[in-house]
């Protein structure tokens, strides 16, 4: 007889108890407290590779199929997460039990009660009797593809509207502690993006926030998240083929809000009124902009921007993987960091941004973190920033379940969501790289961005004898050799930027190292946004700057409401410029000129700790 899957759960228990009472010192208890603690900090990876061991065990000695109480049924999450450390090789992933109220600048305000800020469900996910592994569709699943489809293009599909129109009201109407309910469901962003969670841990990092955005968990989250709503959707109104619709703004016709947005049950009444359609979205945005005199440009160009800044932030500035998914965060306070790719920088947290309120206190509801995911239009925009991140894969050759890091500590990160059943389900970071075995897909529309790439402001001969003459002015200049941050952000800062020797590229290598420019240690006072553009040698006046130029390089973006306290770590911004200094002709300089220019009224709470160049293989 083979023992029950809830026998295997305790054996991994038993294990580490005898591995414990074997370790321990004998004799004093004081005296080898310390020695003690140190096991069993040491006891804790082991007791990993003794679980993980475990499972597949009992995955080649059970014969039978799989319960729906089965299937680490045994909720290893008691178990194996909250035994993880920081150490290397340890999964990211969230503890359900420290779930709690998030912070907010306007917390103590009239128009605000406390319930908002506390994102958490009345009874804690981690009292589910049963969490299951999320398990990939077959590849000969009888289930037809989903497509998701431009939204703009819907707008006379009524048979469509009224399937999409019904399940989203009738989410609405479930009981706000129902998991598939519209209250819940833009919670779920609360939680994970505000930092409700802290990691799952035991060795002094139980208070580090878990936080999805800014690094590399950033694709995956949002990818499993849009992927279980549209389940949930189809669910509810039992149709299979159910597939959310993308905001397709890196297309001229595809940029305005879509109009099924506009009103029904996807209408939201806080949004921005001078951004409703036609106005096209702005991807380069900075809230303020109207304040400080600022003239929004014609569509037409306004457009254009859009398709420069997307070849920019798609293809040039974003070769390496680090670049495009965001700093690659580690558990722990030694392994934080905040460094958002290209595209979470923009048009991610500029569109939010963009559609959000701003005579709002926090740009609700889709300019700050917790209430975001209110407003429908918040899924349109995230299918299509997961629809952005299938085509990075496929423009850089990564193609079916090549991940773009073969680090097990991230493909072994995980999630948590309730599936289109209301089962609660651990979901990895493996599990989201293919997108075709999740079952859905994307119609196909023209890429015009793919063609935007920009043109120098000025011909390089000129800029480069411009550039010799703006170094007598040390007024306006800093050399890095002798001034190294912090600068707040005041006004432009002008940095001339020493590039260090590039290493030794091996006879037969097939990739090339990229040339990056990283803006370190920047740091935004709490409830406030902020933007600033990044320019290479830059000639032209910054006012009248934009990513049409060639020598703009990047931006950073930060929400309203992403104030998470980080411990620890860095924060810093990563973009690739090997690309323009080719079209600069400045491939062999010394050195170059890097230009911070603050968009908006940020610039006075945004600071900066230096400057530098490295190169990524």
């Amino acid at each position: 007889m083979k023992p029950s899957s809830s026998v295997w759960c305790f054996v991994p228990f038993l294990v580490g108890l005898v591995l414990v009472l074997i370790l321990l010192p004998q004799g004093n208890q004081h005296q080898h407290h310390g020695r003690s603690n140190q096991i069993l900090s040491q006891l804790s990876s082991k007791a990993i590779l003794v679980e993980g061991w475990l499972r597949d065990k009992q995955s080649t000695t059970d014969a039978e199929p799989a319960s729906s109480s089965s299937s680490s049924s045994c909720s290893t999450e008691y178990y194996y997460y909250y035994m993880s450390g920081s150490g290397n090789g340890i999964p990211l992933g969230p503890n359900l039990s420290t779930c709690h109220p998030t912070s907010s600048q306007n917390a103590d305000t009239p128009h605000r009660s406390s319930h908002e800020l506390n994102c958490c469900p009345a009874l804690p996910d981690s009292r589910e009797p049963i969490i299951k592994d999320f398990q990939l569709p077959s590849p000969s699943s009888a289930s037809p593809v989903r497509i998701r489809r431009p939204a703009h293009r819907l707008a006379l599909d009524k048979e469509y509207l009224t399937k999409y129109n019904k399940a989203v009201a009738i989410m609405k109407r479930l009981p706000p502690d129902h998991p598939h309910s519209w209250h819940r469901q833009s919670q779920i962003h609360c939680i994970y993006c505000n930092g409700a969670y802290n990691q799952a841990s035991a060795d002094g990092a139980a208070d580090v926030p878990f936080m999805v955005h800014g690094s590399w968990l950033f694709f995956p989250f949002h990818r499993f998240y849009v992927y279980f709503h549209e389940r949930i959707l189809g669910k509810l109104i039992g149709d299979d083929t159910f597939a959310l619709p993308y905001w397709n703004y890196d297309s001229p016709d595809g940029m305005p809000i879509p109009d099924i947005y506009m009103k029904g049950e996807l209408h939201d009444e806080k949004r921005a009124t001078r951004h409703l359609p036609p106005a096209p979205v702005a991807i380069d945005y900075t809230p303020d902009k109207l304040d400080t005199g600022y003239v929004e440009p014609p569509a037409a160009e306004q457009a254009a921007i859009n398709l420069a800044l997307l070849y920019q932030h798609m293809v040039s500035g974003a070769l390496k993987p680090e670049l495009f998914m965001g700093c690659k965060l580690r558990p722990g306070e030694d392994g934080a960091c905040f460094g958002p790719g290209t595209v979470e920088a923009a048009p991610h947290n500029s569109v939010h941004l963009w559609v959000g309120n701003t005579d709002l206190p926090e740009y609700e509801d889709m300019g700050t973190i917790y209430a975001a995911a209110r407003d429908p239009v918040f899924y349109a925009h995230h299918t299509n920033i997961d629809r952005l991140w299938a085509l990075w894969r496929r423009l850089h050759g990564y193609r079916g379940a090549r991940p773009e890091f073969d680090d097990p500590q991230w493909l072994d990160s995980h999630f948590y969501f309730y599936d289109e059943n209301a089962d609660l389900v651990r979901v990895g970071v493996r599990d989201a790289i293919d997108m075709d075995r999740l079952g859905y897909a994307y119609e196909e529309v023209d890429l015009p961005w793919l063609d935007a790439r920009p043109k120098p402001s000025v011909a390089p001969e000129l800029a480069r004898s411009l550039l010799r003459a703006k170094e007598k002015d040390y007024d306006n200049m800093l050399r890095m050799a002798t001034n190294k941050g912090p600068w707040t952000l005041e006004g432009t800062v002008r940095v001339q930027v020493a590039r260090p020797p590039k290493s030794t590229i091996k006879a037969g290598q097939e990739e090339l190292e990229e040339e990056v420019l990283v803006v370190e240690g920047i740091s935004v006072e709490k409830g406030m946004h902020a933007k600033f553009d990044i320019y290479v040698n830059l000639v032209v006046d910054e006012t009248v700057a934009s990513p049409k130029l060639r020598e703009y390089a990047g931006c950073f973006v930060k929400m309203k409401g992403a104030d998470v306290a980080m411990k620890g770590g860095s924060r810093n911004m990563k973009v690739g410029i090997s690309e323009i200094l080719e079209d600069l002709e400045a491939g062999e300089d010394e050195s170059i000129w890097v230009s911070l220019v603050p968009r908006g009224a940020t610039g006075n709470a945004t600071r900066v700790d230096g400057i530098r160049i490295e190169y990524m293989q």
